[in-house]
Formats: structure tokens, C-alpha cells, sequence
């Protein structure tokens, strides 16, 4: 009889041991996805912060979620953000340096992530911008052998895109000229510019694709598909904003 109740008992231990056991781990579960919502909030909170221009509160939100989530999602979402904050060009504390380094980050520490591959071509980029900052001279050295780019970079200097956009279909209209990839890929960029007015991401779409189909050969093709990439990640990213948007709008009905 005495065994039958020590077993008895052991049993009842047992499982009462299980249930505090399971009801610890419903209750780490139930922590976590709480977390994870509250991460969800933070990101979407963020992403209008940054439609409104307040940078700073966007980073903020986006640190929250980083010291929430090392190395696991949506972490990568975070420091994906982040990188995008330093990169924007309406950011007065953009810092490309800094960009490229969230961006490495996201692609070192979460190599499987769906953001991975966009971080990728963003640090390409970057880096493309960053090099004439090296490499001045020896770029305008390039450029200076064509009058009529000369005179587009000099108005681009002043902020003439229209100028700039005139010189360079000079160029496109000499169908022997060997100036005609810069050319494109100049109306790319105009196109593309942040302070021009009239920028297009779909003409600068165009320009970029032609340069690719028709100068394959060019020193400036592997970077026009770089900047193809980059515009295509911003026209899906203004769709997101188109989204946000709409929900807002939902929730206030």
C-alpha cells in the first residue's frame, strides 16, 4: 500500500511539474508573440515616421526592435530600415558610411533573410556614389572630353535639369557618337535626381534599360543595372507607402 502511494504521489508530481512546465512555455510563447506584435507596431509606426520626414523617431522606432531582436527576425527588418534612413537622400544626417555598414550587417547576420538580396544591391550602390568622392579627377577627366556633357554637368552643378536633360539628348541625337551610353546613362540619373522636380523613376527605368540593351559592352552597364535594381526597390517601396496609406485611412473610418 505504501509503495502504491509513493507511486501515486510521484505520478501526481510528475505531472503537476509538466503543467508548470507547460505553463511556463505558454507563457514564453504567449511573451513572445506579444513581442513580436508589438515589433510589427514599431516597424509600421516607423515606416510612416518616415513618410512624415521625422527621421530620428524612425530610427528610434527601429533601435527598439534591434535591442529586441538579436540576430532573429524581424530584426532584419530593423536594420534594414535603419540603413534606408541613412540613405535617404531628404535626411539632413545621411551617411552613406553608416548605410553601408547596416546594410553588410543585415546581409552577415541574415543571409536568408528577403531582405538580404535588396541590402545586396543597395551596398553596390553606395558604393558607386562613394567612389567619386575618391575618384573626382580621374571622373571628370572622363567627362570633360564632350562638350555637350561638359555643359550638362556644369548645369546639373546649378541645378538645370532641364539643361542638363537638353545637352545630353544633343548627344543621343549623333547616332555615331561614342558618347551616346554616357548620355543615357546621364538622363538615368537626371531622371532619377531627388531634386528635380520633373524626376520620373520610370523614364529613368527606360533610359537605364536601353543603356543595358544597346551599350552591353559600356564600363557603364554594370552600374546601370545596379541603379535598375535600386529603382525597382523604390517603386515596390512607394506601393508600400500607397498600402500604409490606405490602412490609415481605414482605420480612421
Amino acid at each position: 500500500m505504501g509503495r502504491k502511494h509513493i507511486r501515486a504521489r510521484k505520478h501526481i508530481c510528475l505531472c503537476i511539474a509538466g503543467l508548470i512546465l507547460f505553463s511556463f512555455s505558454g507563457c514564453a510563447t504567449l511573451k513572445d508573440i506579444e513581442k513580436r506584435q508589438a515589433a510589427r507596431k514599431n516597424l509600421f509606426h516607423s515606416r510612416e515616421l518616415l513618410t512624415e520626414g521625422n527621421f530620428n523617431e524612425a530610427l528610434r522606432e527601429n533601435r527598439k526592435i534591434l535591442s529586441l531582436f538579436v540576430k532573429s527576425p524581424p530584426g532584419d527588418e530593423a536594420l534594414f530600415n535603419i540603413a534606408l534612413i541613412y540613405a535617404h537622400y531628404d535626411n539632413p544626417e545621411k551617411d552613406y558610411k553608416k548605410s553601408i555598414a547596416y546594410f553588410t550587417r543585415l546581409i552577415e547576420e541574415y543571409p536568408q533573410s528577403p531582405e538580404a538580396e535588396q541590402a545586396k544591391i543597395w551596398v553596390n550602390v553606395l558604393r558607386v556614389i562613394e567612389k567619386p568622392k575618391a575618384k573626382k579627377v580621374k571622373i571628370v577627366e572622363r567627362k570633360t572630353t564632350n562638350k555637350n556633357l561638359i555643359r550638362s554637368q556644369k548645369l546639373l552643378a546649378r541645378g538645370n535639369y532641364k539643361g542638363a536633360l537638353k545637352e545630353n539628348m544633343k548627344v543621343l541625337d549623333l547616332p555615331e557618337s561614342s558618347f551616346r551610353d554616357e548620355a543615357f546613362f546621364n538622363i538615368a540619373l537626371i531622371y532619377a535626381h531627388y531634386d528635380n522636380p520633373e524626376k520620373d523613376y520610370k523614364k529613368s527605368l527606360f533610359y537605364l534599360s536601353r543603356l543595358i540593351k544597346d551599350y552591353p559592352e559600356s564600363t557603364l552597364t554594370e552600374q546601370a543595372r545596379i541603379w535598375l535594381d535600386v529603382l525597382n526597390v523604390i517603386e515596390k517601396s512607394k506601393q508600400v507607402d500607397i498600402e500604409i496609406e490606405k490602412k490609415k485611412k481605414e482605420l480612421t473610418r
